[in-house]
């Protein structure tokens, strides 16, 4: 789970995977760049337009992989098309190998608090296993938590 602050996502909690002897290493207080995660994208498209504009003239957008969304045009597409359908795919965006999934965290007044998401290497887990297996889980862990730590 993560907030959005500033031009980063600042990690709030996170759960790792016991199983993998290779695993991200990110911990609660961990940052990263918001437009190039999947996290970063769901708190974005949150955000009213006046804020997005801000962001996209301020953030320092860099190329991280060849698959870097990092011009204020494909940027403010790709928020479209998130606030349309109410989550997000990243595929290799911050890292080639690290796909991911998100969903928004909402308030009682639908306002995007938080993300929470979850994170695979692309050998693990397709788009659409993604988008068919973890979405849904993702999607009723959202609206849980939405109400027992929002309303």
């Amino acid at each position: 789970m993560a907030t959005l602050e500033g031009s980063e996502i600042l990690y709030i909690a996170r759960s790792a995977t016991p199983q993998r002897l290779i695993s991200v290493d990110l911990s609660v207080g961990s940052r990263l760049p918001a437009y190039c995660t999947s996290m970063g994208r769901i708190l974005l498209a949150g955000l009213d337009d006046p804020a997005l504009e801000e962001y996209l003239e301020t953030a320092d957008l860099q190329v991280k992989t060849s698959r870097t969304l990092h011009t204020a045009e494909a940027l403010r597409a790709n928020i479209a098309e998130i606030r349309q359908q109410g989550w997000v795919i990243i595929d290799q965006e911050l890292e080639m190998g690290l796909r991911s999934v998100a969903v928004p965290l909402r308030d009682s007044a639908g306002q995007v608090l938080a993300a929470l998401n979850v994170g695979t290497h692309v050998s693990r887990t397709s788009r659409q296993e993604l988008e068919r297996k973890f979405l849904p889980v993702l999607l009723e862990a959202s609206k849980e938590l939405g109400t027992r730590l929002f309303h």
